[in-house]
């Protein structure tokens, strides 16, 4: 995880993956200290959520840095957290053709 931050420029990217590591670390040495597997709800919300987010924001970036051909902008805001899956519903329902 510490190869991964150093390789990302963006400070805030930075700033969320030493926050995904550190609650790594500490979910590593609660289950080493009494050992108690970690809750899968948990581990998703915590851990896989963020880096899935980091993960995308990066492939964005590349594809603004490396695609100067397409024709449709990459550049757009994303979605606040608290509506990503109102818009995952919207998008789904626009793909099946459901009004």
């Amino acid at each position: 995880m510490t190869d991964v931050e150093d390789a990302v420029d963006s400070p805030e990217l930075r700033q969320q993956l030493a926050q995904v590591r550190d609650r790594a670390r500490l979910m590593r040495a609660d289950f080493k200290r009494h050992s108690k597997q970690p809750k899968f709800d948990l581990v998703q919300s915590e851990l896989i959520t963020p880096l899935v987010e980091v993960r995308d924001r990066i492939q964005e970036e590349l594809l603004r840095k490396d695609s100067r051909q397409l024709l449709v902008p990459l550049d757009r805001d994303p979605v606040p957290a608290r509506y990503s899956e109102l818009v995952r519903q919207y998008y789904e329902k626009l793909g099946t053709g459901e009004k």
